[in-house]
């Protein structure tokens, strides 16, 4: 998929666009796709996940070593109200312990529900259609990560913080997937130096 600027980097959704997207969705992806938001996981760990990866008593779900990018297990919580559509849709399914949440579903295949997965091309492909459909050029499945950091730090989460769910090992890595709006930046800055001038002398 196309980027929309000139590093590369999958689009950062505003929360509208966010909404938009996920309206636009059945349920199978729109589960999908506010899992990976709210666990800031990638699209690679999030279709791996089975039934038995998600702890419903503590709101967590859990990201296998085989499955991350760092090769360590993560544990990240998620809303109780996605954890409670999550399990709606298992039961729905019927799915069972070493079933696949995300699966594919298809009349040309031979695969029973929950015993493979979403492959990430099928979930990159149905994205880029909708994100396509709803005008939002450069995003990606990449883009609910992205996002996601990027909505912490501007809710005053500090790096160390945002690594402890992203999973990242150092901070230039981590510093590659924030996005930061130049305008909010300087006129936070603006406000800080007024402050700061104010106190010097003696206002």
């Amino acid at each position: 998929m196309s980027k929309s600027n000139r590093s590369g980097k999958s689009t950062c959704l505003t929360k509208t666009q966010l909404e938009e997207f996920l309206s636009n969705l059945p349920v199978k992806f729109s589960l999908l796709a506010e899992t990976m938001y709210f666990s800031a996981g990638r699209v690679g760990e999030i279709s791996s996940l089975k039934v038995r990866n998600i702890n419903f008593q503590e709101g967590l779900i859990i990201l296998e070593r085989s499955s991350t990018k760092c090769n360590e297990t993560r544990q990240i919580p998620i809303p109780m109200r996605l954890l409670d559509d999550l399990k709606d849709w298992i039961l729905a399914n019927s799915l069972q312990p070493n079933h696949y949440i995300f699966f594919t579903q298809s009349r040309n295949t031979k695969y029973t529900v929950g015993t493979k997965k979403l492959s990430i091309q099928s979930i990159d492909e149905y994205f880029r259609k909708v994100f396509d459909w709803i005008d939002v050029p450069g995003a990606s499945t990449h883009s609910f990560r992205r996002t996601r950091l990027t909505h912490l730090l501007h809710m005053n989460w500090n790096c160390r913080e945002i690594m402890d769910i992203s999973g990242h090992k150092n901070l230039l890595s981590l510093q590659q997937y924030l996005d930061s709006d130049k305008a909010t930046t300087f006129n936070k800055y603006r406000s800080l130096i007024e402050k700061d001038h104010s106190t010097i002398h003696g206002g």
